[in-house]
């Protein structure tokens, strides 16, 4: 299967399993800005970009120029062999020391080390069902 394929029957999935759990999913006809979808709950939208995958390792396509241009724009690591997700704001990413060099990488990039994984253990798939639920 190619990176394409992958990546949208990932992305399919992901919505699927979002409107199950009574999130708002408006996915994203073209993707020539870095957005696959709208999602949201009770009035609260964000813009969302899965990048998806079959290990954590070198999540490629979250480059510094897109960080910056909407710091409350969401993205999903999906790793689709574990079926597994983190989600992360991209304020949060820009913070994040470990990425700080290798969102500025030609073929940027944000890889999840173990150590990572753990400090982002609740930025999980129920951590951001709570996410985008909660009031405020």
């Amino acid at each position: 299967m190619n990176k394409i394929a992958i990546g949208k029957r990932s992305e399919f999935y992901l919505w699927a399993k979002l409107l199950k759990s009574e999130i708002d999913v408006f996915p994203s006809l073209v993707d020539d800005k870095g957005i696959d979808a709208i999602v949201g709950y009770s009035s609260r939208y964000y813009e969302v970009q899965v990048k998806s995958a079959q290990n954590w390792t070198g999540q490629r396509g979250i480059s510094f120029e897109k960080l910056q241009s909407n710091r409350r724009r969401l993205f999903i690591i999906y790793n689709y062999s574990k079926d597994e997700l983190r989600f992360f704001t991209s304020a949060q990413i820009l913070k994040e020391k470990a990425w700080s060099k290798s969102i500025k990488f030609d073929w940027a990039q944000i890889p999840l080390s173990k150590t990572l994984l753990k400090k982002y253990s609740k930025n999980d798939y129920d951590g951001f069902i709570r996410f985008l639920k909660k009031k405020g």
